[in-house]
């Protein structure tokens, strides 16, 4: 065995789960980043963590309004999920440039794309430091799914989205 970089060790553990943080902007309008650093934390409350880096503006959407919603992005948003993922929702307004359908979820103001295979609504829990990024510890207040969507899923240590198995 060699010693590697963390770079390295995210394309060798590779998929990840990948996810779309759905935020409120301060003017109202709909914010969406990507994310590959999510998981579950809890069973009893429902949890769940996912971490951005310091700068970025779903960040600091959910710090101020305690609030957003992570959906699984279905296949036919590749290349809005590598779009989203690219710049800062704080600079743009991403969604504006890469259009896509939209749907609501009951029980919150923020809305998600249409070709979603789950989507978590959550409520802040806590903000931890960690490194180069803000982990985020959430309540799900609220879970839907559509099993009939196919989910995409970071590949490469995030250099491509992909469904699990490639075909």
């Amino acid at each position: 065995m060699k010693e590697i970089n963390i770079g390295q060790a995210t394309a060798i553990t590779s998929p990840d789960p990948l996810m779309l943080v759905c935020t409120t902007k301060e003017d109202g309008s709909l914010n969406m980043a990507s994310v590959s650093f999510f998981m579950y934390s809890s069973f009893n409350p429902p949890m769940l963590a996912f971490a951005m880096g310091k700068a970025a503006n779903s960040g600091e959407n959910i710090r101020r309004t305690g609030k957003a919603v992570l959906a699984a992005p279905g296949i036919s948003l590749n290349g809005a999920v590598m779009a989203f993922g690219s710049s800062n929702g704080g600079q743009k307004d991403k969604l504006k440039e890469t259009p896509i359908a939209l749907q609501k979820v009951e029980g919150s103001d923020i809305q998600i794309p249409e070709d979603s295979r789950i989507a978590f609504v959550v409520s802040l829990a806590q903000t931890i430091e960690s490194g180069d990024h803000y982990l985020y510890l959430c309540n799900i207040e609220k879970m839907v799914a559509d099993e009939s969507k196919e989910a995409l899923f970071a590949w490469e240590g995030y250099a491509k989205v992909a469904p699990a198995q490639e075909k």
